[in-house]
C-alpha cells in the first residue's frame, strides 16, 4: 500500500487535460519538502513539480492540514505564475533580520557588464525596496490567516517595478547568498566558465520516505567569494544545525561540497533541468 502522503498529492496535484499524476517518488519527495517549511528547515518552497495552479497546491495543503501533517502556519504566495509555499512566522523574521543585519544574506552582482562577480550591497541593488515590499505583504496575510486552510496570496506583478525576482526568489528561499542582475538588462550574467562551489544539504525522513535522502538546500557561491561569503554561509549553517536539532522528523544532516564549471550559466524565472546552475530556484 501507498503512503497517505501519495495519495493526497495524486488527488489534488494532477496536471495538464489528460491529469497526468506525479509519481511515487515525486509525491514522498515534496511531502518531505513541505514538512521542512513547517518545521522551520526552510522559510518557503518553491512548487515545481507540475503546472498545477495555486487553488490546486492549496487543496493539497489543506488535506495535509486535516491530516495533522503540518501546521497552520503554511500560506501560499504567487509570485508572476510562481507559487510558493511560506512558512509565515519564518519568512517574515527572515526578511525583518535582512533589513535589521544585512550581511546575513550576500548579494553578488553577476551582470554580463562585470568581468567577475563581485559582492554589493541591498541599497545599490535596489533589494532592499523589493524585501520592505514582500515584508508589507507577508504581514498583511498575518492579519487574514484565521481562516481554517491555507491562504492564497498574489502580488500584481505591475506594483512589482524593478524588482529582480530572481534574487528575490533567492532571499525568499532561505539561501545565505543569492544572484543579482540589473532587471532592466537581459538576464546575461558573467557567471560562464567561473569556478562554483555547489553547497548540498540532505537528509533523511524515514516517516516520509524511508532511507530516501531529501534534499533541502542546494545553492552556489562563486569559487572567488568564499572568503567574503563565509560570515554569512557559517551564520546560515549554524542556524540549520539549531532548528534541525529541536524536530524529530528529519535525521542525518548532511552538507556536501563540489565544484563545478559551466561554459554557460542561465538566470531566468524558470527552474534549470540541472540542479546545480542557480542559486535562485533550487530548493
Amino acid at each position: 500500500m501507498s503512503p497517505p502522503w501519495v495519495g493526497v498529492a495524486r488527488r489534488h496535484l494532477a496536471s495538464g487535460r489528460n491529469r497526468t499524476r506525479l509519481s511515487a517518488t515525486e509525491c514522498l519527495s515534496l511531502a518531505a519538502q513541505v514538512r521542512a517549511v513547517d518545521s522551520g528547515l526552510k522559510p518557503a518552497l518553491l512548487y515545481d513539480s507540475n503546472s498545477v495552479g495555486p487553488d490546486q497546491v492549496r487543496s493539497y495543503l489543506c488535506e495535509l492540514q486535516e491530516l495533522g501533517f503540518v501546521s497552520r502556519q503554511l500560506h501560499l504566495l504567487v509570485i508572476d505564475h510562481s507559487v510558493l509555499i511560506v512558512n509565515l512566522q519564518l519568512s517574515i523574521i527572515h526578511l525583518e533580520e535582512l533589513l535589521l543585519h544585512r550581511m546575513s544574506v550576500v548579494v553578488v552582482d553577476v551582470g554580463q557588464q562585470r568581468t567577475h562577480p563581485a559582492v554589493v550591497d541591498l541599497e545599490s541593488t535596489g533589494l532592499d525596496k523589493a524585501v520592505q515590499g514582500m515584508l508589507a505583504n507577508l504581514r498583511e496575510l498575518v492579519q487574514s490567516s484565521q481562516s481554517d486552510g491555507p491562504l492564497v496570496h498574489t502580488l500584481d506583478i505591475e506594483l512589482l517595478g524593478n524588482w529582480n525576482l530572481c534574487s528575490l526568489f533567492g532571499v525568499l528561499l532561505g539561501y545565505p547568498v543569492t544572484y543579482w542582475f540589473n532587471p532592466q538588462n537581459n538576464a546575461a550574467n558573467c557567471l560562464g566558465m567561473v569556478p562554483l562551489q555547489v553547497t548540498r544539504v540532505s537528509a533523511l525522513c524515514k516517516p516520509i520516505s524511508g532511507s530516501n535522502r531529501c534534499y533541502l538546500y542546494t545553492f552556489s557561491v562563486p569559487q572567488g567569494l568564499e572568503s567574503v561569503t563565509r560570515a554569512a554561509r557559517d551564520l546560515w549553517a549554524q542556524r540549520l544545525r539549531d532548528v534541525f536539532d529541536q524536530q524529530s522528523t528529519f535525521a542525518e544532516l548532511s552538507v556536501s561540497l563540489e565544484t563545478v564549471c559551466l561554459p554557460c550559466v542561465a538566470l531566468s524565472e524558470e527552474l534549470s533541468e540541472w540542479p546545480g546552475v542557480v542559486n535562485i530556484f533550487w530548493n
